[in-house]
């Protein structure tokens, strides 16, 4: 279950997406390149792990996955809503 509370940063064409779901946190890749979602398999125990782990799998799904040049800094700047 969504409480509706979470962070979002934003990563060349990925959207990183740290949600609270009852008593942890998930962390969500949204893909707007090539249409896809990945939810990271690990709950959390806080929103700062989760947002720890965000920017090694932006980089991983562009990187590797889909074979992308990273051009960008290796930071994120969070929003929270």
């Amino acid at each position: 279950m969504i409480l509706g509370h979470g962070y979002k940063a934003d990563y060349d064409y990925v959207a990183l997406i740290v949600e609270q779901q009852e008593d942890h946190w998930r962390l969500t890749l949204r893909d707007s390149r090539y249409k896809e979602e990945v939810v990271h398999e690990e709950e959390f125990a806080t929103a700062g792990e989760a947002k720890d782990a965000a920017l090694a799998l932006a980089q991983h799904h562009i990187n590797v996955e889909h074979n992308d040049t990273l051009l960008l800094p290796a930071q994120l700047s969070w929003q929270e809503y």
